[in-house]
């Protein structure tokens, strides 16, 4: 016991001096706790989809899905995280954003964000089917808010930086050895 402890302790040191941050989403310490796995280890990269979902085309015009999209896509090459095509290596990011009229007048919106990540994964009762399954987070990344006109996009912008920051810290923390 002692020898257990004594070697965890110099091990959190030196990833300390080395600056090695470890931290992970409470969706992936829960993955983490149930599998003693990352769904994310071993994964080369991600292909992204952004979908934005209106209940009226006149609902926030000016938020586009190709501009977030790339947004989405420069942070995660910023962490290190390759942007791919879809195969079994490489994972299908989607942030899904959805904005309704909160109000008659248009002048405020309800929102709601989720990412997510879909991987090809095996039936255990058929091994021989293969299908998407979401793999993470294991519960909710999701993001609801009611906001101005005037700070929607802002607001939309910033919740899904924060989802996508907590993706590539899981990914890092999951994958030490192919960061940059």
């Amino acid at each position: 016991m002692r020898k257990t402890l004594v070697r965890y302790c110099c091990i959190t040191a030196l990833l300390g001096l080395a600056g090695i941050v470890l931290a992970v989403s409470p969706s992936e310490k829960q993955q983490l706790d149930k599998f003693k796995v990352s769904t994310l280890k071993g994964l080369r990269g991600v292909a992204v989809k952004v979908i934005i979902v209106r209940d009226d085309a006149s609902v926030l015009p000016f938020l586009k899905e190709q501009a977030l999209q790339g947004e989405v896509e420069f942070a995660l090459q910023n962490a290190g995280i390759e942007i791919a095509r879809p195969t079994p290596e490489v994972g299908l990011y989607v942030v899904l954003v959805k904005v309704t009229a909160a109000t008659n007048d248009n002048l405020n919106f309800a929102m709601h964000m989720q990412s997510s990540l879909l991987q090809i994964v095996n039936l255990s009762r058929e091994t021989t089917i293969k299908t998407e399954a979401q793999t993470w987070p294991s519960f909710g990344q999701s993001r609801f808010g009611v906001t101005s006109v005037a700070n929607a996009k802002s607001t939309i912008e910033k919740a899904v930086k924060e989802q996508v920051k907590d993706f590539a810290n899981d990914w890092k923390a999951a994958n030490p050895k192919q960061q940059p």
